[in-house]
């Protein structure tokens, strides 16, 4: 836990070093390809899967995941921690990793089939991914 946590926070200020250093016009946002109709999410051993297809998390889910912004590079990254695949109303997916942040930390998220850039979200939406973990297990 120790490892992990220390691993989070190395990410976390190594993402706000690079993000510092970025120019607003290098900055990408992330963006989602269509209209999408379901996110699950499992841990990285493939298990204990989670989906999400009510409207009121799709559009927190939107928001969050739109609002990553690029780090342009060839990071160096442990091995995910969760994945999580977005379904589009034409039945496409598309598929990411992903290292969450404790709350109140930045978390991190790479497209399955571009390994050469991450993108950063911010400690605010690392919150409202807790917010609807939260929700929806309970």
């Amino acid at each position: 836990m120790k490892k992990t946590l220390s691993l989070i926070l190395s990410l976390a200020f190594i993402s706000t070093i690079l993000l510092g250093c970025q120019s607003e016009e290098d900055s990408e946002k992330l963006k989602l390809n269509a209209e999408v109709i379901k996110v699950s999410i499992s841990n990285s051993q493939g298990n204990s899967e989670t989906i999400f297809e009510d409207d009121a998390s799709i559009e927190i889910f939107n928001t969050i995941i739109t609002s990553g912004v690029k780090i342009k590079g060839f990071p160096m990254m442990a091995n995910p921690e969760f994945y999580m695949d977005v379904v589009y109303e034409n039945e496409n997916k598309q598929s990411f990793h992903l290292w969450i942040g404790e709350k109140g930390e930045e978390s991190t998220i790479m497209k399955i089939d571009d390994t050469h850039n991450i993108y950063t979200i911010s400690e605010k939406m690392t919150d409202k991914w807790y917010e609807l973990i939260e929700l929806h297990i309970h």
